[in-house]
C-alpha cells in the first residue's frame, strides 16, 4: 500500500505532460487523403493482494479496488480464487466471471466493486485481489515504435506494455529490442525469461517491464498488404503430429497449402521426461515464434526401502507459437525429447451488422480439423456484448470459461476487443449460425473554424466497408456509425466547397477534431460620397453555393464561415447594382460602392455617373439655346 501511494505522487508530474500530449494527437489535419494506421498502446499496472475470504462470520463480502493513480483509469477488479472454489460462492455483484470445467475460477468487476454471498459455506475461501488501472495513447506506424518505460522505473509495482495494431493495418510486428540492445523475439532470449514475460504475435506485443527492466523498447514492423489479416475468421488445428526428435538433431516443418485456407503457423509443445538432473535444452525457431508455457521439476522416485535405490528423475514441457510458413524444432539433449506438432490455418468469415457479426458454421468446412474456433477481434471503439451459439444459448457476462460438451469439453473467451467460441473438438461439432453482439461507439468528428467555433451544417460523406452521410449539428459535431473494421474515407463539403478530405485508417475511440479553412468576409456598402446604404440586397457566389443578406443600419453584411475561394459579391439597392470579385483566405472586410449620389423620393436612387451624365447633357443644351447672336447689319436706305 506505501508503494502505491508514493508511486501516485510521483507520478503527478509526469501524468500532465502526458495529458498535454494526447489532446495534440486528438487534432487531425483537414486534407489527410493518405491513411494514417496507429499503434495502441496501453500501460498496464498491476497490484496483487492475497486474502482469505470469510463467510463463517459474514454471509456477504463486499471488495473494493483501489482509487486509480493520476492519468490512469481502472481497467478491471478480479478476485481469482485459488483451489477449487467452494459451490456455495456465489457472485452478486459483479460484471464478468471465469469457469473452469464449470467450477468458478475468478470474479470481475469493471467499476471496482465485488460482492459475494455464501449460500451456506462457513468456511474461509483463500483468494488474489488483482487490480488493473490502464493508460492508453494513440502512436502514429512508420517502420519502427519506440516505448519508454523509464518514468516507472523505482515504483515498485507491476508495469505491463500492451501493443495492439488492427488486423487490418498494413503492419506486421517484425522484432522487439529491449532497453539493453536485447532481442527479445529470439528463443535464446526468451529462454532467459519466465513464460508469459514476453508475448508476441503479428498483431500484438505484450511484456513485462518490471521483469525484463525498465527504459526504451523498440518494435520494427513488416510492412505491405500482405500482412493484413481478416476480423472475423474460422482457426482450425490441423490433425497433430506426435514425433521425437533424436538427441542433437533438427527437424523442418512447413506448413502445407489447404485449398480454401490461409497459412497461419504451428502450435509446437515438447517435452521430455528422463532419468538425471534437469536440463531442457531444447527450442523451436521461425519468422516469428513465442513461447508461452514452460514447466519443469526434479523429482525422485524412492520405495520402502534400499532395495531399489532411489532415482532422480526431472521432466519438462514446453509450448510455442510459431507465426509463419516454417518451423525448426531443434534438439540439444543428449537423449530423444518428444514433440507434438499442430498445424494452423484460418479463412475469414461471417457479414457485419449494425447489432453484431453473424457467422456460419458448416460441418464440411471443418471436417479435417482436429479443433476450429470462431474468432472475432475489434477496434477500440466496438466492445464485445455476448456470443449466441446456434441453438439459441447466449453466453454472455463471462470473461472465459471451459464446460463440459457433448462428451468432450469447449472453450470460450470474451473480452472487450476479441473474442472466440469452439465451434469443434474432437468429433463434437455445433454447426449452424452463430451470433457475436457487437456495440459500436461512433466515429465522432468535430468541425471548427480557426477562432474554435463550431461549424454546424458541414455534409459529411462516408466510403468504405459501409457507406454513410451525416451533417455535423449546432455543436460542430457530426456523428458517424460504423459496425464494419476498415479504412474509411471522410470528405466534408461546408456551402459549396470541399472543407476536409482524410482517410482513417484507425478507428481510435478519440474525438476528431477538424479544423476548416473557413473565414469571415464582412461587405460594406456605400454610397458615392463614402456614406453607408442601408437595406441593400448583397448577394456572394463561388459558382457553387449562393448567399443573400441585406446590409445593416451601418450598411454592413457579415457573411461567417465562409470557405476559402473567390466569390463575386453583388449589392443591389432598388434598381441599382454593383459587383465586384473578392479571394477570400482569411478574415477580410471590403467596401463595395453603389456610386449612388443621393435617393428622390418617389423617384429612386441617382448614380453620380447619372447626375453627371445629365448634367453634362443640361450643359450641352444650355449651349446650344443660348448661344449668343451675331450683329445684324442694317442697311441705310437713302430716299431722296
Amino acid at each position: 500500500m506505501f508503494e502505491y501511494l508514493t508511486y501516485m505522487r510521483r507520478l503527478i508530474v509526469s501524468v500532465l505532460l502526458v495529458i498535454l500530449l494526447s489532446s495534440v494527437a486528438a487534432t487531425i489535419l483537414a486534407a489527410e487523403t493518405t491513411p494514417v494506421f496507429y499503434a495502441r498502446v496501453d500501460y498496464l499496472l498491476r497490484t496483487e493482494e492475497n486474502v482469505e475470504l470469510d463467510f463463517g462470520s459474514k454471509s456477504i463480502i463486499k471488495l473494493s479496488s483501489y482509487a486509480a493513480p493520476p492519468g490512469f483509469t481502472l481497467e478491471s477488479f478480479t478476485v481469482v480464487f485459488e483451489g477449487k472454489t467452494p459451490a456455495q460462492v456465489i457472485p452478486i455483484e459483479y460484471d464478468k466471471i471465469s469457469k473452469n470445467m464449470d467450477v468458478l475460477a475468478s470474479v470481475t468487476s469493471f467499476s471496482g466493486e465485488i460482492t459475494l454471498g455464501s449460500n451456506g459455506y462457513n468456511g474461509t475461501v483463500k483468494a488474489k485481489l488483482v487490480t488493473v488501472f490502464k493508460r492508453s495513447s494513440w502512436v502514429p506506424l512508420q517502420d519502427n515504435l519506440t516505448i519508454d518505460t523509464s518514468e516507472f522505473k523505482d515504483t515498485g509495482l507491476q508495469v505491463v506494455v500492451k501493443v495492439t495494431i488492427d488486423n487490418y493495418a498494413p503492419y506486421a510486428v517484425k522484432s522487439v529490442t529491449d532497453p539493453k540492445g536485447n532481442e527479445l523475439t529470439s528463443l535464446s532470449m526468451q529462454d532467459k525469461l519466465p513464460a508469459g514475460a514476453f508475448k508476441v504475435d503479428p498483431k500484438h506485443v505484450e511484456f513485462d517491464a518490471t521483469t525484463i527492466g525498465f527504459g526504451k523498447y523498440k518494435i520494427a514492423f513488416n510492412v505491405g498488404d500482405d500482412y493484413k489479416l481478416p476480423n472475423s475468421f474460422l482457426v482450425i488445428e490441423d490433425r497433430y503430429m506426435e514425433v521425437t526428435i533424436p538427441a542433437k538433431t533438427s527437424k523442418n516443418y512447413m506448413l502445407k497449402s489447404k485449398a480454401g485456407w490461409n497459412t497461419l503457423g504451428f502450435i509446437i509443445v515438447l517435452y521430455s521426461v528422463t532419468p538425471g538432473p534437469l536440463s531442457s535444452d531444447a527450442r523451436v525457431t521461425g519468422a516469428l515464434v513465442d513461447k508461452a508455457f514452460e514447466r519443469s521439476e526434479e523429482f525422485e522416485i524412492r520405495g520402502a526401502s534400499l532395495l531399489i535405490p532411489p532415482l532422480l528423475m526431472n521432466y519438462w514441457i514446453k509450448a510455442f507459437l510459431v507465426y509463419g510458413n516454417s518451423a525448426v524444432i531443434s534438439n540439444n539433449e543428449g537423449h530423444d525429447i518428444q514433440a507434438i506438432v499442430i498445424p494452423i490455418y484460418y479463412r475469414q468469415i461471417g457479414t457485419w451488422t449494425p447489432k453484431g457479426l453473424v457467422a456460419t458454421i458448416n460441418k464440411k468446412d471443418v471436417a479435417d480439423a482436429y479443433s476450429a474456433y470462431l474468432v472475432v477481434q475489434v477496434p477500440t471503439i466496438a466492445t464485445i456484448q455476448s456470443i449466441t451459439l446456434p441453438g439459441g444459448q447466449k453466453i454472455e457476462g463471462v470473461e472465459s470459461f471451459t464446460s463440459n460438451w457433448l462428451g468432450t469439453w469447449r472453450s470460450a473467451v470474451i473480452e472487450k476487443t476479441e473474442a472466440s467460441i469452439q465451434v469443434k473438438n474432437g468429433d463434437s461439432i455445433e454447426e449452424g449460425d452463430y451470433f457475436v453482439e457487437i456495440s459500436w461507439k461512433p466515429v465522432k468528428m468535430i468541425f471548427t473554424d480557426p477562432k474554435g467555433n463550431p461549424v454546424p451544417g458541414v455534409q459529411v460523406s462516408v466510403e468504405g466497408p459501409q457507406t454513410a452521410q451525416v451533417v455535423s449539428g449546432v455543436d460542430g459535431v457530426a456523428s458517424i456509425n460504423v459496425y464494419t473494421p476498415g479504412v474509411y474515407s471522410i470528405r466534408a463539403n461546408f456551402k459549396g466547397s470541399t472543407i476536409a478530405a482524410l482517410t482513417l485508417g484507425t478507428l481510435i475511440d478519440t474525438d476528431f477534431n477538424i479544423e476548416c479553412k473557413v473565414y469571415r468576409l464582412t461587405v460594406n456598402v456605400k454610397n458615392a460620397l463614402g456614406n453607408p446604404i442601408a437595406g441593400a440586397s448583397v448577394t456572394i457566389t463561388n459558382g457553387n453555393y449562393t448567399q443573400t443578406l441585406e446590409s445593416d443600419s451601418s450598411g454592413s453584411v457579415v457573411f461567417n464561415q465562409m470557405p476559402v475561394g473567390v466569390y463575386t459579391v453583388t449589392a443591389q439597392y432598388k434598381r441599382i447594382t454593383s459587383s465586384m470579385k473578392v479571394t477570400l483566405d482569411g478574415d477580410k472586410n471590403v467596401d463595395i460602392n453603389t456610386g449612388i449620389l443621393f435617393d428622390i423620393p418617389f423617384v429612386g436612387p441617382v448614380t453620380a455617373m447619372e447626375v453627371a451624365a445629365v448634367s453634362a447633357a443640361a450643359a450641352v443644351t444650355s449651349a446650344l439655346f443660348f448661344r449668343p447672336r451675331k450683329e445684324e447689319e442694317v442697311a441705310e436706305i437713302e430716299i431722296g
